[in-house]
């Protein structure tokens, strides 16, 4: 599944940043992967897996997928041409 693109202000930096993710609800995690940007800067693609550990989690997959997303942006130091990831 797809996730059109977003925008997150850093809780922190106040730097705004898009992302658009795509998403598969697995028999045991969902799988996704984000493409993250802050002004022109395209970064590193950020993925990660998110355990199935209710059995009513694939229903509000997309959610999952998001707020996993902004931690991930929230996480970034920004101290760098770009950014660091945790």
């Amino acid at each position: 599944m797809h996730i059109d693109t977003a925008t997150h202000e850093h809780r922190a930096s106040a730097k705004v940043y898009s992302y658009e993710a795509d998403f598969q609800v697995g028999a045991d995690a969902i799988d996704w992967q984000a493409s993250v940007s802050v002004g022109n800067t395209q970064l590193e693609p950020i993925r990660g897996s998110i355990p199935l550990t209710s059995p009513a989690l694939p229903v509000v997959a997309e959610q999952a997928v998001r707020d996993e997303i902004v931690r991930r942006i929230d996480g970034f130091d920004g101290t760098t041409s770009g950014v660091t990831r945790p």
